[in-house]
């Protein structure tokens, strides 16, 4: 009798790519490692030239950094990344209903407004004076952040969603930066950090060797 041969067509394993840093790679690091998705975690050398070769080479839409490529998409932008990984590993993570699903997205929003300008601050060439300025011009923000938490484990309440890897990472850098800051706005940062912990695999990648928050050429974070 003649033996059937099955081939098993293997999934291609997942890459995330961007620079060597954290910055916005960093929260879509963290959410794959938590959903125990196997994932190529590939590094980018500022300067050199693989990105230039690999941005005309690799069929993205969009150019840019960070990447996520698997078997079905090849995204750039991190907010469709997220969705994209929320959706295919655990829809729960985008929020559990429509009305969920606006507020995940609306503190998404939140946070981006104060993320990137702090982040690109510290590129400046005065970021020693740039930064705190512009930290102090999102207090308010922050303010209304640590509201919005009161009484919750995350930002969805008892269910962590893809925005608690942003808002972490978020919260990071600005302790990095200046470690008492968010401490004198709320306790409601510093608890939410411990919640963030206790999720899993979080302990594991919170506590290994971490990357720098920024570039080489960065005046902070580098």
């Amino acid at each position: 009798m003649a033996l059937a041969l099955v081939v098993i067509n293997k999934m291609q394993k997942p890459t995330i790519a961007y620079w060597g840093v954290r910055s916005l790679a960093e929260p879509i690091r963290m959410l794959l490692h938590h959903l125990e998705v196997d994932f190529e975690d590939k590094y980018y050398v500022f300067g050199e030239e693989e990105w230039p070769q690999d941005k005309e080479r690799l069929g993205l839409d969009f150019p840019n950094l960070p990447y996520y490529i698997d078997d079905q998409v090849k995204l750039t932008e991190s907010y469709a990344i997220f969705l994209y990984i929320a959706l295919k590993y655990n829809p729960n993570y985008l929020g559990r209903t429509t009305i969920e699903q606006a507020h995940v997205n609306m503190v998404y929003g939140v946070l981006k407004d104060i993320f990137m300008p702090f982040a690109l601050a510290g590129y400046e060439p005065d970021a020693s004076t740039r930064m705190p300025m512009t930290l102090d011009s999102k207090r308010a923000a922050l303010e209304k952040v640590s509201s919005y938490l009161e009484g919750k484990r995350f930002f969805n309440g008892d269910q962590p969603t893809y925005v608690d890897f942003y808002a972490h990472e978020l919260i990071e850098r600005i302790e990095a930066y200046s470690p008492d800051y968010l401490a004198a706005i709320s306790p409601n940062f510093a608890a939410f950090k411990t919640h963030f912990r206790e999720l899993a695999h979080m302990d594991e990648f919170l506590s290994r060797l971490r990357l720098k928050f920024n570039l080489s050429r960065a005046h902070w974070g580098n």
